[in-house]
Protein backbone atom coordinates (compact mmCIF):
# COMPACT_ATOMS: atom_id res chain seq x y z
CA UNK A 1 0.00 0.00 0.00
CA UNK A 2 2.80 2.53 0.96
CA UNK A 3 4.73 1.45 -2.38
CA UNK A 4 1.16 2.88 -4.68
CA UNK A 5 1.17 6.02 -2.46
CA UNK A 6 4.37 6.28 -3.18
CA UNK A 7 4.65 6.05 -6.60
CA UNK A 8 1.53 8.44 -6.95
CA UNK A 9 3.10 11.06 -5.05
CA UNK A 10 6.79 10.61 -7.14
CA UNK A 11 4.42 10.65 -10.51
CA UNK A 12 2.36 13.70 -9.12
CA UNK A 13 5.66 15.66 -8.30
CA UNK A 14 7.05 14.59 -11.95
CA UNK A 15 3.85 16.19 -13.34
CA UNK A 16 4.39 19.45 -11.81
CA UNK A 17 8.20 19.49 -12.44
CA UNK A 18 7.16 18.84 -16.22
CA UNK A 19 4.74 21.53 -16.35
CA UNK A 20 6.69 23.96 -14.84
CA UNK A 21 9.61 23.33 -17.27
CA UNK A 22 7.53 23.65 -20.39
CA UNK A 23 5.94 27.18 -18.59
CA UNK A 24 9.21 28.09 -18.67
CA UNK A 25 10.48 26.86 -21.87
CA UNK A 26 7.63 28.96 -23.49
CA UNK A 27 8.06 32.12 -21.52
CA UNK A 28 11.96 32.07 -22.67
CA UNK A 29 10.87 31.96 -26.37
CA UNK A 30 8.45 34.80 -26.50
CA UNK A 31 11.46 36.83 -24.36
CA UNK A 32 13.74 35.95 -27.39
CA UNK A 33 10.55 37.13 -30.05
CA UNK A 34 10.66 40.36 -28.36
CA UNK A 35 7.22 39.73 -27.19
CA UNK A 36 8.26 39.56 -23.40
CA UNK A 37 6.92 41.65 -20.17
CA UNK A 38 9.28 44.21 -20.33
CA UNK A 39 8.87 45.39 -23.66
CA UNK A 40 7.00 49.38 -22.89
CA UNK A 41 5.44 52.09 -24.51
CA UNK A 42 2.74 54.32 -25.13
CA UNK A 43 -0.76 53.47 -25.59
CA UNK A 44 -3.00 55.76 -27.10
CA UNK A 45 -6.26 54.67 -25.92
CA UNK A 46 -8.72 57.84 -27.08
CA UNK A 47 -8.31 61.10 -28.79
CA UNK A 48 -6.32 62.80 -26.13
CA UNK A 49 -5.93 60.32 -23.35
CA UNK A 50 -2.92 58.16 -23.21
CA UNK A 51 -0.90 55.90 -20.55
CA UNK A 52 3.04 55.71 -20.33
CA UNK A 53 5.46 53.16 -19.44
CA UNK A 54 2.90 49.86 -20.22
CA UNK A 55 2.95 46.74 -22.11
CA UNK A 56 1.26 45.58 -25.43
CA UNK A 57 -0.71 43.27 -23.63
CA UNK A 58 -2.03 46.24 -21.21
CA UNK A 59 -2.61 48.03 -24.03
CA UNK A 60 -4.80 45.79 -25.45
CA UNK A 61 -6.61 45.41 -22.53
CA UNK A 62 -7.46 49.33 -22.61
CA UNK A 63 -8.39 48.40 -26.48
CA UNK A 64 -6.08 51.29 -27.43
CA UNK A 65 -2.69 51.37 -30.03
CA UNK A 66 0.53 50.18 -28.13
CA UNK A 67 3.52 52.58 -29.72
CA UNK A 68 7.06 51.10 -28.91
CA UNK A 69 9.23 53.58 -27.45
CA UNK A 70 6.98 56.78 -27.03
CA UNK A 71 6.10 58.42 -23.81
CA UNK A 72 2.55 59.44 -23.21
CA UNK A 73 2.52 63.24 -23.12
CA UNK A 74 0.81 64.85 -20.41
CA UNK A 75 0.01 68.23 -21.51
CA UNK A 76 -1.74 66.93 -24.68
CA UNK A 77 -2.34 63.33 -24.30
CA UNK A 78 -0.43 61.91 -27.04
CA UNK A 79 1.93 59.70 -27.47
CA UNK A 80 5.60 60.99 -28.61
CA UNK A 81 8.85 59.42 -28.75
CA UNK A 82 11.01 60.02 -25.85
Amino acid sequence: MQLKASIGILAAALVLTLSACEHRKKEESMEKKGMGATETGCCQHAESACAGDVTKSQCDQMNGKFHKDHMCRRDNGKCARE
